[in-house]
């Protein structure tokens, strides 16, 4: 495990941040925070980090940890009918095999998932059909950090270039060679 992601639920406050943040630091690991205050969460992407990194911040925090980095996107559909409908695609029975959840909250539905087991176009697809059942629209809040990588990914297939990687990247490479320190 080099990286794994960290949910607080209801969100963190300052100071648990900072307890987290010295339990990462002491692993020799680095950490990125993203709150939502309308979602009550706060996400954590660790990178760098092992399973000693992961049981520590366990035991000293109240946080909920994942053992690898997860994608957590808050649909809110613009018809109130539709979603019971993605809860029910993104989190019944049947749903995608990397979906780990799929919860109401804030008037949308928020899905946490493994990029590497389910992708976003069969997450957002499964979404696209029950908003459009409803002659709805959506707005989509990312409420996680992700890795470079994942950027990358969701860049690439979007623009329908698989040429984009983390190698060509350009504040990953000015990071790597010691430019941006």
């Amino acid at each position: 495990m080099s990286a794994f992601s960290v949910r607080f639920q209801p969100e963190a406050d300052d100071t648990l941040l900072a307890e987290a943040d010295a339990i990462v630091r002491h692993c020799g690991a680095r950490v990125t925070w993203q709150q939502s205050a309308a979602c009550k969460r706060t996400y954590g992407l660790v990178e760098g980090g092992d399973a000693l990194c992961s049981s520590a911040l366990r035991d000293g925090t109240r946080a909920t940890i994942f053992d690898r980095p997860i994608i957590a996107l808050a649909v809110f559909p613009s018809e109130a009918e539709a979603l019971p409908a993605i809860l029910d695609a993104l989190g019944g029975r049947g749903r995608p095999a990397g979906v780990f959840a799929c919860e109401e909250a804030a008037g949308g539905a928020i899905v946490e998932w493994d990029l590497d087991s389910t992708g976003l176009d069969v997450v957002l697809g499964l979404v696209d059909v029950e908003v459009d059942r409803f002659r709805g629209q959506r707005v989509n809040a990312l409420l996680t950090p992700l890795p470079l990588a994942w950027w990358a990914r969701i860049a690439g297939s979007g623009l329908r270039s698989p040429d984009i990687t983390p190698q060509r990247v350009l504040e990953e490479q000015l990071e790597v060679h010691g430019v941006l320190d």
